[in-house]
């Protein structure tokens, strides 16, 4: 893989880690409700799941590069509104409700636009590699995410510490200016993926999303993502209360965890997935059990350590879970490869519609374990659904 798709993704994996321990003490402290942290991603989430396939479809036209490139773009725009509203609100200039449309709003052209990186990048891994090395090389693209993931929130503890909680922000929006120039530049692209003749159809996209072989690891991906929406929109909540703790001090606890799931995951792409050589669904059937097992922990889990516990081992089940699912999909589509990013995409993010509900409503409303129940019984169904589907 280039090292500037590397680092591309990398600064998404910062930026977006960053949010998932600010965003609720800032919530907070400009008087926004708690359930609302989950719909100010849940736009950009609906946006994602449209825009992704038609991204994936678009880069087997135009080629990987500038697809690449406009969401790396979109990125910096999306970070750099947040960082603006944050300050206007801090300024006393805005009402709740104002603020809260704008984060929504703003978060929203990176799931428009933004989501346009991911299903380039993993398209153009996918056209340079053997069928035999495309979970492995799609598990080191992951893990550059995974990388950012782990070193944002050390970032944003660190900067924030010094210089305010929007500063972090802001510095994303730059560092993903940087990156959609040096893609442009720099990334080589000597020649278009194999289907650019093809037409650029969301039916044959669609017949594909539906097929017997694919179908079933896009059902699996979205009950995956339902997930990861539910834990990372509530634990910092979750930690808030068991702990007794709030502000930047929240922030910097509930960062612990999210570098703990990073490194994890992180730790299984590159070293324990190319020594295990499974195929997808073992992969997908242990990631469910880790995650089962770490839902456990936190239920049960009344100080920091266990916390962070539990966020290694959902790490590492993300970790399988996700290169079992990816590397399976990618392996029954043929050419269509940049069609069928934009769908496994699309499938990530599809979950973060629905976690305003799993998570903080549910959480809000029901009880502060309802959350993790309701991930306990979705992942329940992934497992039934993968051991009755096997042998597609």
């Amino acid at each position: 893989m280039h090292g500037i798709l590397f680092a591309a993704l990398l600064i998404i994996g910062v930026g977006n880690s960053m949010l998932q321990p600010v965003l609720p003490p800032l919530a907070r402290e400009l008087g926004l409700p708690d359930a609302s942290i989950g719909f100010i991603f849940s736009l950009s989430a609906l946006f994602w799941v449209v825009a992704s396939p038609f991204w994936g479809r678009r880069s087997d036209r135009v080629g990987r590069r500038p697809i690449v490139a406009l969401g790396m773009a979109a990125y910096c725009v999306s970070m750099g509104l947040i960082a603006l509203v944050v300050v206007v609100a801090r300024a006393g200039w805005l009402a709740p409700i104002a603020v809260f449309i704008g984060l929504m709003l703003a978060r929203a052209i990176f799931g428009a636009v933004g989501s346009a990186t991911g299903p380039a990048a993993q398209a153009y891994i996918a056209d340079r590699c053997e069928p035999s090395e495309l979970i492995e090389r799609l598990a080191a693209l992951n893990a550059a995410f995974a990388l950012g993931a782990a070193v944002g929130p050390a970032l944003c503890a660190l900067i924030a510490g010094k210089f305010g909680l929007v500063v972090p922000i802001a510095l994303t929006a730059v560092a993903a200016g940087i990156a959609a120039w040096l893609v442009w530049k720099q990334l080589p692209e000597p020649e278009k993926p194999a289907a650019v003749e093809r037409a650029d159809s969301g039916a044959a996209q669609w017949a594909l999303a539906t097929s017997a072989t694919f179908l079933p690891y896009l059902l699996f991906g979205l009950g995956l993502s339902i997930v990861a929406g539910t834990l990372q929109q509530t634990f910092t909540l979750f930690l808030m209360d068991r702990l007794h703790v709030a502000g930047a001090q929240a922030a910097e606890q509930a960062a612990a965890g999210f570098i703990a799931t990073a490194v994890a995951l992180l730790a299984t792409q590159i070293l324990i997935l190319p020594r295990l050589k499974l195929r997808a669904q073992p992969l997908m059937l242990i990631g469910v059990g880790l995650l089962v097992v770490g839902l456990g922990v936190q239920a049960a889990a009344f100080d920091l350590t266990w916390l962070v516990a539990c966020c290694v081992v959902q790490g590492v089940g993300f970790g399988l879970a996700r290169a079992g699912f990816a590397g399976g999909a990618m392996g029954v589509t043929g050419d269509d490869r940049g069609a069928a990013s934009g769908l496994i995409v699309s499938a990530n993010g599809a979950g973060f519609i629905f976690s305003p509900i799993t998570g903080g409503m549910a959480y809000d409303f029901i009880h502060p374990l309802a959350p993790l129940a309701i991930c306990g019984v979705v992942l329940a169904a992934m497992a039934a659904h993968v051991y009755l589907t096997r042998a597609r």
